[in-house]
């Protein structure tokens, strides 16, 4: 058993805070999965304090993850997505030019995780919204409210995301129920 122990000023009138971990980690059930020892489905779940608290969102209707990240996980209720840019699922490349059309891409590789995750667009709380150009603010705008019903999600735009290059344009980033 993993404890992690946060020992804030011994004298303060603060009690120390830890947190428990099973061994039965995420790592642990991927290893026992492949050693025939475990379901397999239980590849993907992460179990804190004996309680299943994480659970890995995946699909081929949107574009792959990176090796190092999980397109969304499904955490007490909620489900967390990894950022969407506006890269085809089928094809793996950029659509179009225009950043319409990949914010349009990037909210449908969105939807297409959260319905896999049992959720949707219509529960969608907070989305960030990274621009690599101020320009292109109005035609992601024009696209974006044509996806969301009211109540709309909160939502915060970050421009000129200095991570982003100018071939992608756009990328969102959002959390549901």
């Amino acid at each position: 058993m993993f404890q992690a122990i946060n020992n804030m000023d011994r004298e303060s009138s603060y009690a120390p805070t830890t947190a428990s971990y099973e061994s039965s980690s995420l790592s642990d059930a991927v290893s026992s999965a492949r050693l025939g020892n475990s379901d397999p489905s239980q590849a993907s779940t992460a179990t804190i304090r004996g309680d299943t608290m994480r659970k890995a969102v995946r699909t081929d209707k949107a574009p792959p993850p990176l090796p190092f990240f999980s397109q969304a996980i499904v955490c007490q209720g909620m489900v967390y997505c990894s950022g969407s840019i506006g890269m085809s699922p089928i094809t793996k490349q950029m659509v179009d030019t225009g950043v319409g059309d990949r914010t349009a891409q990037a909210l449908n590789n969105l939807s297409a995780v959260l319905e896999e995750a049992g959720s949707s667009l219509r529960n969608v709380v907070k989305v960030n919204i990274f621009l690599s150009d101020m320009t292109n603010f109005a035609a992601m705008n024009r696209v974006y409210d044509t996806f969301f019903e009211e109540p709309k999600p909160v939502r915060r735009q970050h421009l000129n995301a200095p991570s982003m290059t100018l071939m992608v344009f756009c990328s969102v980033v959002l959390v549901s129920l």
